[in-house]
């Protein structure tokens, strides 16, 4: 029952934002399945638990862009890239899809909070929304920055599923078509995803990703749009 729910919630997304397509959600959780399963064989996680984590996190990927319903369609649905204005409503999506899972009460839910918050964290602390009360918007107590905003999460202080996510997610924007920009071929999709490798991206994670590219491909083919 808890996956059909979530299943219709991820389609009430994909009707807000025409980009939130269903093939687009399977693809970045089945690439953050691949890379949780390739960093937890080299931690020795046991295969039991690797199956139980792998099942929650696919479907806590498919809904890292569920905050989205919340932001006005004149963001979501403009034919072209947005203002400075129009990003910064964007980026509260984050703590706005957060609030749905805001007291986890399941591995399932903080699983979900863990990627709708921190997948657009950055490694070297340059991401948002940072500490965040994700029930007001405003920072949290001792983890304001000099311009009055939550400071931004750096390196392991981002939730493990956030890195994955964040690398699943950017790895298939590049590699689709926007209005604004055309597709990237994989090549250079994998260079700039090396590129930011301790910058933008856990370099560990960066290394797993690498080694995944087969399997990260056959997903590619088996979601196309």
């Amino acid at each position: 029952l808890t996956r059909e729910i979530v299943l219709k919630m991820i389609k009430m997304a994909e009707l807000r934002d025409p980009k939130e397509t269903g093939s687009h959600v399977n693809r970045v959780a089945g690439y953050s399945v691949v890379l949780y399963q390739e960093w937890a064989k080299r931690e020795g996680i046991p295969e039991e638990e690797i199956r139980r984590q792998s099942d929650i996190l696919r479907i806590a990927a498919m809904l890292h862009d569920v905050g989205k319903v919340a932001i006005s369609d004149l963001i979501l649905k403009k034919p072209g890239r947005l203002t400075d204005g129009e990003y910064e409503e964007m980026k509260a999506h984050t703590y706005l899809g957060a609030r749905l899972f805001s007291e986890p009460k399941s591995d399932f839910e903080q699983a979900a909070l863990d990627v709708v918050l921190n997948h657009h964290e950055r490694w070297d602390g340059k991401g948002y929304p940072g500490h965040i009360d994700v029930k007001t918007g405003l920072p949290l107590p001792g983890f304001e920055a000099g311009d009055g905003r939550p400071r931004p999460k750096k390196g392991e202080e981002i939730p493990l599923l956030g890195r994955i996510v964040a690398i699943a997610d950017v790895y298939d924007a590049l590699l689709s078509k926007r209005v604004y920009k055309e597709s990237w071929d994989e090549s250079d999709t994998v260079k700039e995803i090396e590129r930011c490798a301790g910058s933008q991206f856990d370099p560990r994670l960066v290394g797993v990703f690498l080694e995944s590219l087969p399997s990260l491909r056959q997903i590619t083919m088996r979601y196309q749009e």
